[in-house]
C-alpha cells in the first residue's frame, strides 16, 4: 500500500502532495507498468484523507498519462510512463 507522508501544514494541497509522491514512484520505477493502484476509497481510508483528495491525485495522473483507468477494475500504471519526456 502506498504510504506517503502528507503534511497538512504544507502550502501545497494534500491531493498535490499525493500526486507528486505517486508520480515520483512511477518515474523512479518503483511502480512498474501494469501495477494496480489501491482503490480511491481504500487509499483514502489508509491515509486518513478524503476520497476527494485521492480522486484529485488520480485524475491528475490520468490526465498526464501516468495512469490508465479500467472500468470496474481500477487504476493501473500506464506503460511508458517511466520514460522521460
Amino acid at each position: 500500500m502506498l504510504t506517503p507522508i502528507l503534511d497538512g501544514g504544507d502550502r501545497r494541497p494534500l491531493y498535490e502532495q499525493l500526486y507528486r509522491h505517486i508520480r515520483g514512484e512511477i518515474e523512479a520505477g518503483r511502480l512498474a507498468a501494469g501495477t494496480r493502484l489501491p482503490s480511491k476509497r481504500a487509499l483514502a481510508a489508509h491515509l486518513k484523507v478524503s476520497v476527494v483528495t485521492v480522486e484529485g491525485a488520480y485524475e491528475q495522473l490520468l490526465a498526464e498519462g501516468y495512469l490508465r483507468a479500467q472500468p470496474r477494475q481500477g487504476f493501473f500504471v500506464q506503460a511508458g510512463a517511466q520514460e522521460p519526456a
